[in-house]
């Protein structure tokens, strides 16, 4: 039951960010148009697959994958807001080609996203072998 709401909240959460004024109607690289939608609907669509799975196993694989997918994106978004508030030229080190650091940034958190996926899902594996022996 708490993870359904937990999951419920996060999805909440990521349309409330997708839908922020500032970020839907600009073109700020790091939101609304080229993350947040698609994280929103990522988002709403691995809750209805929590909501739909019927064995346990794949209830908590979804579960895992949901939560590594929405905190791998808040810390981007994190990380990019806390530049834009304590830096006074944060277009040029974020945005400016061909030495902006936004791409970087995004990439390094979707590092960090992946390598926890395939250590939790590794685990799963691991996990039903054991049980199987």
């Amino acid at each position: 039951m708490k993870k359904k709401i937990l999951l419920t909240i996060l999805t909440l959460i990521s349309f409330y960010y997708c839908l922020r004024l500032g970020y839907i109607w600009t073109a700020y690289a790091h939101g609304g148009q080229t993350l947040g939608i698609p994280f929103a609907f990522i988002m709403l669509f691995t809750t209805i697959i929590y909501f739909a799975n019927k064995t346990k196993v794949g209830k908590d694989k979804t579960f895992a994958f949901g939560i590594v997918y929405f905190l791998t994106l808040a810390a981007f978004s994190i990380t990019i807001e806390v530049i834009r508030a304590k830096m006074k030229n944060y277009f040029e080190f974020l945005y400016y080609e061909p030495g902006g650091y936004v791409n970087k940034i995004f990439f390094g958190w979707l590092t960090i996203g992946a390598m926890m996926m395939l250590f939790i899902f590794y685990r799963f594996y691991k996990l039903r072998n054991d049980k199987t022996i």
